[in-house]
């Protein structure tokens, strides 16, 4: 029997700011942990600015990029 865990979008409402600590969802469901460097508010929305813990790595997402 197959389960699939699908992970949840955080809700549009966070709030996100520098030094938070979160799980995003970078590529085809590969799950990280990073760190917030930058919170930055533009006409297409919210988007952050992301160490990745444990690769040589920072990535800009979308806020819906972040899973719980």
């Amino acid at each position: 029997m197959l389960h699939s865990f699908a992970c949840q979008p955080k809700t549009k409402s966070a709030n996100f700011k520098v030094g938070d600590k979160i799980r995003v969802n970078l590529h085809h469901g590969k799950i990280e942990d990073a760190a917030v460097r930058a919170v930055i508010h533009d006409s297409d929305g919210t988007k952050l600015q992301v160490d990745v813990v444990g690769l040589d790595l920072t990535a800009l997402i979308d806020t819906r990029q972040v899973v719980d």
